[in-house]
């Protein structure tokens, strides 16, 4: 960074050019775990949600969210509900997968 200041570059291009893509992977890494945490966490959303299968009809109303259609899917005596819970289960993980290789890959294309 002192370098690019050093030989006349302005500050935004040094942003710019030098330190946004060195912070790049440790910033999108953070996003990744973000996801991962807010995916894993089952239960409070479970709370927040309070059971509502329908569609939000505002900002502030409750919501369905996949983690709660996973567990009231598992709970269910029914063959097809907890067949549908396993594919929602897998669904939740692929998408945490697929925001994993997402971040690496922009993360390695970034890099010099």
């Amino acid at each position: 960074r002192w370098g690019a200041i050093g030989i006349g570059a302005s500050k935004f291009v040094t942003v710019l050019k030098v330190t946004l893509p060195s912070a790049f992977t440790p910033i999108a890494t953070g996003v990744v775990l973000g996801i991962a945490r807010a995916a894993g966490e089952t239960a409070p959303l479970i709370f927040t949600a309070l059971f509502s299968p329908f569609w939000p009809d505002g900002v502030f109303n409750p919501i369905a969210t996949m983690s709660v259609l996973i567990y009231n899917f598992a709970i269910m005596p029914y063959e097809a509900q907890i067949s549908l819970a396993w594919a929602a289960s897998f669904v939740l993980v692929l998408m945490i997968l697929l925001a994993n290789l997402l971040a690496r890959g922009l993360g390695r294309w970034s890099e010099p």
